[in-house]
Protein backbone atom coordinates (compact mmCIF):
# COMPACT_ATOMS: atom_id res chain seq x y z
CA UNK A 1 0.00 0.00 0.00
CA UNK A 2 2.95 2.42 0.82
CA UNK A 3 4.36 1.60 -2.18
CA UNK A 4 1.66 2.48 -4.17
CA UNK A 5 0.99 5.34 -2.43
CA UNK A 6 4.72 6.73 -3.32
CA UNK A 7 4.24 5.95 -6.74
CA UNK A 8 1.17 8.03 -7.03
CA UNK A 9 3.27 11.11 -5.25
CA UNK A 10 5.97 10.16 -7.47
CA UNK A 11 3.69 10.44 -10.65
CA UNK A 12 2.26 13.58 -9.92
CA UNK A 13 5.55 15.31 -8.93
CA UNK A 14 6.29 14.40 -12.21
CA UNK A 15 3.44 15.62 -14.08
CA UNK A 16 3.94 19.31 -12.59
CA UNK A 17 7.53 19.32 -12.99
CA UNK A 18 6.66 18.62 -16.46
CA UNK A 19 4.44 21.74 -16.77
CA UNK A 20 6.97 23.88 -14.95
CA UNK A 21 9.79 22.62 -17.34
CA UNK A 22 7.01 23.50 -20.56
CA UNK A 23 5.81 27.31 -19.59
CA UNK A 24 7.25 30.58 -20.38
CA UNK A 25 8.58 33.22 -18.73
CA UNK A 26 8.93 36.96 -20.07
CA UNK A 27 11.64 39.26 -17.97
CA UNK A 28 12.29 42.85 -18.77
CA UNK A 29 15.44 43.85 -17.03
CA UNK A 30 13.84 47.15 -17.53
CA UNK A 31 10.70 48.80 -17.08
CA UNK A 32 10.48 52.19 -16.73
CA UNK A 33 12.45 54.62 -19.42
CA UNK A 34 12.81 58.43 -18.66
CA UNK A 35 13.35 60.26 -21.89
CA UNK A 36 14.26 63.56 -19.43
CA UNK A 37 13.41 67.10 -20.70
CA UNK A 38 13.76 67.29 -24.55
CA UNK A 39 12.39 69.95 -27.08
CA UNK A 40 9.10 69.74 -28.62
CA UNK A 41 10.68 70.34 -32.20
CA UNK A 42 12.46 66.62 -31.77
CA UNK A 43 8.87 65.79 -32.50
CA UNK A 44 8.20 61.50 -32.26
CA UNK A 45 11.04 60.35 -29.83
CA UNK A 46 11.43 56.54 -28.92
CA UNK A 47 12.79 53.80 -26.84
CA UNK A 48 13.30 49.74 -26.35
CA UNK A 49 12.30 47.46 -23.74
CA UNK A 50 14.20 44.47 -24.23
CA UNK A 51 13.09 41.02 -22.94
CA UNK A 52 13.91 37.80 -22.70
CA UNK A 53 12.13 33.98 -22.41
CA UNK A 54 13.40 32.63 -19.53
CA UNK A 55 11.20 30.12 -18.94
CA UNK A 56 11.41 26.58 -21.03
CA UNK A 57 8.57 27.11 -23.84
CA UNK A 58 7.86 29.58 -26.51
CA UNK A 59 6.70 33.22 -25.57
CA UNK A 60 4.29 34.62 -27.77
CA UNK A 61 3.44 38.37 -26.98
CA UNK A 62 -0.58 38.65 -28.10
CA UNK A 63 -1.33 42.41 -27.19
CA UNK A 64 0.64 45.24 -26.91
CA UNK A 65 -1.70 48.70 -25.87
CA UNK A 66 -0.26 51.91 -25.07
CA UNK A 67 -2.33 53.63 -22.40
CA UNK A 68 -3.36 56.84 -25.36
CA UNK A 69 -2.98 57.69 -29.02
CA UNK A 70 0.21 59.73 -28.48
CA UNK A 71 2.39 56.66 -27.89
CA UNK A 72 2.57 54.04 -30.67
CA UNK A 73 3.85 50.20 -29.53
CA UNK A 74 5.73 48.01 -32.12
CA UNK A 75 7.04 44.95 -30.87
CA UNK A 76 8.56 41.36 -31.99
CA UNK A 77 5.64 39.41 -33.48
CA UNK A 78 7.92 35.94 -33.70
CA UNK A 79 7.38 33.45 -31.28
CA UNK A 80 10.43 33.80 -28.62
CA UNK A 81 12.95 30.30 -28.12
CA UNK A 82 13.60 29.95 -24.71
CA UNK A 83 16.70 31.57 -23.52
CA UNK A 84 16.11 34.17 -26.78
CA UNK A 85 15.12 37.62 -26.85
CA UNK A 86 12.43 40.37 -28.37
CA UNK A 87 11.60 43.92 -28.34
CA UNK A 88 9.03 46.30 -27.33
CA UNK A 89 9.33 49.41 -28.73
CA UNK A 90 7.57 52.69 -28.00
CA UNK A 91 7.51 55.62 -29.79
CA UNK A 92 5.63 59.49 -28.09
CA UNK A 93 4.58 61.94 -30.21
CA UNK A 94 5.39 65.19 -28.76
CA UNK A 95 4.44 67.31 -31.17
CA UNK A 96 1.69 69.57 -29.66
CA UNK A 97 1.90 68.50 -26.18
CA UNK A 98 4.44 70.99 -24.35
CA UNK A 99 5.22 69.55 -20.46
CA UNK A 100 5.33 66.75 -18.80
CA UNK A 101 3.66 63.22 -19.58
CA UNK A 102 4.07 59.71 -18.08
CA UNK A 103 2.42 57.53 -20.66
CA UNK A 104 2.31 53.34 -19.53
CA UNK A 105 2.12 49.95 -22.05
CA UNK A 106 0.35 47.00 -21.50
CA UNK A 107 2.22 43.91 -22.90
CA UNK A 108 0.22 41.00 -22.62
CA UNK A 109 1.53 37.04 -23.46
CA UNK A 110 1.01 33.51 -22.75
CA UNK A 111 3.51 34.15 -19.81
CA UNK A 112 1.08 37.12 -18.20
CA UNK A 113 0.79 40.13 -18.28
CA UNK A 114 3.42 42.96 -18.10
CA UNK A 115 3.48 47.06 -17.89
CA UNK A 116 6.13 48.92 -18.97
CA UNK A 117 6.37 53.01 -18.53
CA UNK A 118 7.93 56.20 -20.19
CA UNK A 119 7.87 59.53 -19.18
CA UNK A 120 9.46 63.00 -19.64
CA UNK A 121 9.28 66.39 -20.11
CA UNK A 122 8.52 68.31 -23.30
CA UNK A 123 9.90 72.11 -23.86
CA UNK A 124 7.50 73.81 -26.04
CA UNK A 125 8.40 75.41 -29.25
CA UNK A 126 8.83 78.90 -29.44
CA UNK A 127 5.74 80.17 -30.61
CA UNK A 128 5.60 82.37 -34.11
CA UNK A 129 3.83 85.69 -34.43
CA UNK A 130 1.58 83.93 -37.47
CA UNK A 131 1.00 81.25 -34.80
CA UNK A 132 -0.51 82.96 -31.80
CA UNK A 133 -1.79 85.72 -34.19
CA UNK A 134 -3.33 83.50 -37.05
CA UNK A 135 -5.58 86.16 -38.43
CA UNK A 136 -3.67 88.93 -40.75
CA UNK A 137 -5.54 92.75 -42.18
CA UNK A 138 -2.83 95.20 -43.65
CA UNK A 139 -0.05 94.07 -41.05
CA UNK A 140 -2.12 93.78 -37.97
CA UNK A 141 -2.76 90.27 -36.17
CA UNK A 142 -5.29 88.80 -34.60
CA UNK A 143 -6.01 86.24 -32.22
CA UNK A 144 -9.08 85.21 -32.86
CA UNK A 145 -12.51 86.15 -35.05
CA UNK A 146 -15.14 84.32 -33.09
CA UNK A 147 -16.52 85.63 -29.43
CA UNK A 148 -18.94 84.12 -27.46
CA UNK A 149 -20.94 85.48 -25.01
CA UNK A 150 -23.00 83.01 -23.60
CA UNK A 151 -26.14 84.70 -21.87
CA UNK A 152 -26.56 88.04 -21.13
CA UNK A 153 -29.25 89.11 -19.20
CA UNK A 154 -31.20 92.31 -19.35
CA UNK A 155 -34.67 93.79 -17.84
CA UNK A 156 -36.28 97.08 -18.56
CA UNK A 157 -37.37 97.42 -14.82
CA UNK A 158 -35.82 99.92 -12.66
CA UNK A 159 -35.60 97.51 -9.46
CA UNK A 160 -32.62 95.59 -11.37
CA UNK A 161 -30.29 97.66 -10.13
CA UNK A 162 -30.74 95.81 -6.39
CA UNK A 163 -27.47 93.63 -5.95
CA UNK A 164 -28.75 90.17 -6.44
CA UNK A 165 -29.58 91.70 -9.97
CA UNK A 166 -27.36 89.98 -12.85
CA UNK A 167 -24.70 92.56 -14.67
CA UNK A 168 -27.09 94.23 -17.80
CA UNK A 169 -23.68 93.91 -20.54
CA UNK A 170 -21.19 91.34 -20.82
CA UNK A 171 -17.39 92.74 -22.98
CA UNK A 172 -15.24 90.00 -24.47
CA UNK A 173 -11.49 90.95 -25.62
CA UNK A 174 -9.66 89.82 -29.14
CA UNK A 175 -5.44 90.58 -28.48
CA UNK A 176 -3.97 91.71 -31.55
CA UNK A 177 -0.63 92.83 -32.79
CA UNK A 178 1.10 94.95 -34.73
CA UNK A 179 3.99 92.81 -36.64
CA UNK A 180 4.53 95.66 -39.91
CA UNK A 181 6.81 97.95 -39.53
CA UNK A 182 4.76 101.20 -39.66
CA UNK A 183 1.90 102.68 -37.30
CA UNK A 184 -1.57 100.77 -37.85
CA UNK A 185 -4.80 103.13 -36.70
CA UNK A 186 -7.67 100.72 -36.09
CA UNK A 187 -11.41 101.15 -36.91
CA UNK A 188 -14.60 99.31 -37.11
CA UNK A 189 -17.09 98.85 -39.72
CA UNK A 190 -20.14 98.09 -36.89
CA UNK A 191 -23.79 97.15 -38.21
CA UNK A 192 -24.77 97.08 -34.65
CA UNK A 193 -24.35 100.28 -32.64
CA UNK A 194 -27.14 99.69 -30.55
CA UNK A 195 -26.19 95.90 -29.39
CA UNK A 196 -22.37 95.89 -30.22
CA UNK A 197 -20.35 98.52 -28.74
CA UNK A 198 -16.63 98.13 -30.18
CA UNK A 199 -13.12 100.28 -29.25
CA UNK A 200 -9.14 99.49 -29.96
CA UNK A 201 -7.09 99.84 -26.98
CA UNK A 202 -4.61 101.56 -27.96
CA UNK A 203 -6.71 102.95 -31.25
CA UNK A 204 -2.65 103.66 -32.88
CA UNK A 205 -0.28 100.26 -32.65
CA UNK A 206 3.51 101.21 -33.06
CA UNK A 207 5.19 98.28 -34.79
CA UNK A 208 5.58 95.39 -32.83
CA UNK A 209 3.06 96.54 -30.26
CA UNK A 210 0.72 94.41 -28.73
CA UNK A 211 -2.89 95.93 -28.10
CA UNK A 212 -6.67 95.03 -27.97
CA UNK A 213 -10.12 94.91 -29.32
CA UNK A 214 -12.45 95.20 -26.85
CA UNK A 215 -16.26 94.25 -27.38
CA UNK A 216 -19.44 95.01 -25.57
CA UNK A 217 -22.80 93.26 -25.56
CA UNK A 218 -25.69 95.82 -24.04
CA UNK A 219 -28.78 94.99 -25.04
CA UNK A 220 -30.40 97.97 -23.36
CA UNK A 221 -31.13 100.33 -26.57
CA UNK A 222 -31.43 97.41 -28.58
CA UNK A 223 -34.30 95.07 -29.83
CA UNK A 224 -32.46 91.96 -29.69
CA UNK A 225 -33.63 88.91 -27.65
CA UNK A 226 -32.45 85.76 -27.52
CA UNK A 227 -30.15 83.59 -29.73
CA UNK A 228 -28.51 86.16 -31.45
CA UNK A 229 -25.20 86.02 -34.12
CA UNK A 230 -23.79 89.87 -35.20
CA UNK A 231 -20.72 90.55 -37.11
CA UNK A 232 -18.72 93.21 -38.03
CA UNK A 233 -15.14 94.39 -39.92
CA UNK A 234 -11.70 95.21 -38.71
CA UNK A 235 -9.91 97.85 -40.96
CA UNK A 236 -6.21 98.22 -40.29
CA UNK A 237 -5.56 101.90 -41.59
CA UNK A 238 -8.52 102.20 -43.44
CA UNK A 239 -8.32 98.87 -45.15
CA UNK A 240 -11.12 96.39 -44.27
CA UNK A 241 -10.24 92.76 -43.62
CA UNK A 242 -11.48 89.87 -45.56
CA UNK A 243 -13.25 88.06 -42.75
CA UNK A 244 -15.60 89.27 -40.31
CA UNK A 245 -15.24 89.25 -36.53
CA UNK A 246 -18.29 87.14 -35.40
CA UNK A 247 -20.32 87.29 -31.86
CA UNK A 248 -21.90 84.52 -30.77
CA UNK A 249 -24.59 85.05 -27.43
CA UNK A 250 -27.99 85.04 -26.15
CA UNK A 251 -29.80 88.16 -24.87
CA UNK A 252 -32.54 86.93 -21.41
CA UNK A 253 -34.11 88.73 -19.42
CA UNK A 254 -33.08 89.46 -15.83
CA UNK A 255 -36.02 87.91 -13.22
CA UNK A 256 -33.52 88.00 -10.56
CA UNK A 257 -35.59 91.03 -8.48
CA UNK A 258 -38.71 89.18 -8.44
CA UNK A 259 -39.74 88.48 -5.19
CA UNK A 260 -42.59 84.82 -4.91
CA UNK A 261 -45.67 87.64 -5.29
CA UNK A 262 -44.15 89.17 -8.37
CA UNK A 263 -44.10 85.83 -9.96
CA UNK A 264 -47.58 84.82 -9.00
CA UNK A 265 -48.28 88.19 -11.09
CA UNK A 266 -46.72 87.44 -13.56
CA UNK A 267 -47.65 86.48 -16.94
CA UNK A 268 -48.00 82.94 -18.20
CA UNK A 269 -47.36 81.40 -21.43
CA UNK A 270 -49.77 78.70 -22.54
CA UNK A 271 -49.14 76.69 -25.56
CA UNK A 272 -48.17 73.33 -26.40
CA UNK A 273 -44.95 71.85 -26.84
CA UNK A 274 -45.35 70.07 -30.60
CA UNK A 275 -47.35 72.25 -33.50
CA UNK A 276 -48.50 70.04 -36.61
CA UNK A 277 -48.77 71.64 -39.32
CA UNK A 278 -50.76 70.65 -42.08
CA UNK A 279 -49.02 69.20 -45.26
CA UNK A 280 -47.89 71.31 -47.90
CA UNK A 281 -46.80 70.29 -51.90
CA UNK A 282 -43.38 70.34 -52.59
CA UNK A 283 -42.15 73.82 -54.54
CA UNK A 284 -45.05 75.96 -52.79
CA UNK A 285 -45.30 78.35 -50.15
CA UNK A 286 -47.86 78.07 -47.55
CA UNK A 287 -48.51 80.25 -44.27
CA UNK A 288 -49.93 78.34 -40.98
CA UNK A 289 -50.84 79.57 -37.50
CA UNK A 290 -51.81 78.52 -34.43
CA UNK A 291 -52.53 80.32 -30.77
CA UNK A 292 -50.51 81.06 -28.14
CA UNK A 293 -52.58 82.17 -24.71
CA UNK A 294 -52.00 84.63 -21.23
CA UNK A 295 -52.81 82.42 -18.60
CA UNK A 296 -51.27 84.79 -16.16
CA UNK A 297 -52.30 87.72 -14.34
CA UNK A 298 -50.38 90.80 -16.44
CA UNK A 299 -49.32 91.71 -19.96
CA UNK A 300 -47.72 88.84 -21.81
CA UNK A 301 -44.68 90.03 -24.19
CA UNK A 302 -43.34 88.21 -26.57
CA UNK A 303 -39.83 89.79 -26.74
CA UNK A 304 -38.56 87.31 -30.31
CA UNK A 305 -39.48 84.72 -32.47
CA UNK A 306 -36.89 82.83 -34.30
CA UNK A 307 -36.67 79.09 -36.66
CA UNK A 308 -33.04 78.43 -37.94
CA UNK A 309 -34.76 75.92 -40.41
CA UNK A 310 -34.45 77.50 -44.40
CA UNK A 311 -37.61 78.36 -45.78
CA UNK A 312 -39.43 79.28 -42.27
CA UNK A 313 -40.90 82.80 -41.02
CA UNK A 314 -42.20 83.78 -38.15
CA UNK A 315 -44.30 86.67 -36.81
CA UNK A 316 -45.19 86.91 -33.84
CA UNK A 317 -47.40 89.25 -31.96
CA UNK A 318 -45.76 92.93 -31.80
CA UNK A 319 -48.45 94.41 -28.56
CA UNK A 320 -48.37 92.74 -25.57
CA UNK A 321 -51.33 89.95 -25.33
CA UNK A 322 -53.57 90.84 -22.05
CA UNK A 323 -54.31 88.58 -19.48
CA UNK A 324 -56.88 86.14 -19.89
CA UNK A 325 -56.14 86.52 -24.16
CA UNK A 326 -54.86 84.90 -27.30
CA UNK A 327 -52.30 85.96 -29.97
CA UNK A 328 -51.64 83.78 -33.43
CA UNK A 329 -48.18 83.37 -34.31
CA UNK A 330 -47.74 82.71 -38.47
CA UNK A 331 -45.38 80.21 -39.81
CA UNK A 332 -44.88 80.58 -43.44
CA UNK A 333 -43.23 77.92 -44.86
CA UNK A 334 -41.47 77.71 -48.52
CA UNK A 335 -40.29 74.78 -49.90
CA UNK A 336 -38.90 75.44 -53.03
CA UNK A 337 -35.74 74.43 -51.84
CA UNK A 338 -37.11 71.75 -49.69
CA UNK A 339 -36.98 67.52 -50.41
CA UNK A 340 -40.25 65.18 -49.92
CA UNK A 341 -40.92 63.91 -46.60
CA UNK A 342 -41.79 64.67 -43.26
CA UNK A 343 -40.41 67.49 -41.22
CA UNK A 344 -39.42 68.76 -37.66
CA UNK A 345 -38.50 72.18 -36.39
CA UNK A 346 -37.65 74.17 -33.59
CA UNK A 347 -39.68 77.68 -33.03
CA UNK A 348 -37.78 79.52 -30.11
CA UNK A 349 -39.84 82.14 -28.16
CA UNK A 350 -38.87 84.68 -25.95
CA UNK A 351 -41.05 86.27 -23.71
CA UNK A 352 -41.63 88.08 -20.39
CA UNK A 353 -43.04 85.07 -18.63
CA UNK A 354 -40.24 84.06 -15.93
CA UNK A 355 -41.46 80.16 -15.87
CA UNK A 356 -40.92 80.48 -19.39
CA UNK A 357 -38.50 83.18 -20.59
CA UNK A 358 -37.43 80.58 -23.50
CA UNK A 359 -39.69 78.51 -24.89
CA UNK A 360 -39.18 75.76 -27.74
CA UNK A 361 -42.17 74.59 -29.86
CA UNK A 362 -41.83 71.79 -32.46
CA UNK A 363 -42.97 72.58 -35.69
CA UNK A 364 -44.18 69.28 -37.27
CA UNK A 365 -45.64 68.57 -40.57
CA UNK A 366 -44.79 66.54 -44.37
CA UNK A 367 -43.73 67.82 -47.41
CA UNK A 368 -45.68 65.85 -50.43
Amino acid sequence: MKKLLFSFIALFAGIATAFADGAPEIYFEQITHDFGTFPEENGKVSCTFEFKNVGSADLVLQSVKASCGCTTPDWTKEPVKPGETGVVKATYNATGRPGSFTKTITVKSNAGEKRLTIKGEVIPKAQKVEDKYPFEVNGLRLMKKNCYFNTIYYSEETNVKKENAKPQSKTEVIEVINNGKEDVKLSFENGNPKLVSVKANPEVLKAGERGTIDITISPKDSDVWGTFKKTFKVKSNGKPADFDITLYGNVAEDFSYMTPEDKADAPVLTVGNTISLETIELGKTKTFKFKVQNTGKKPLIIRSSHCDADGFTIKAPTKPIKAGKEGEIYVTVNTANSKAGKYSQRLTLTTNDPNRSTFVINLVGEVK
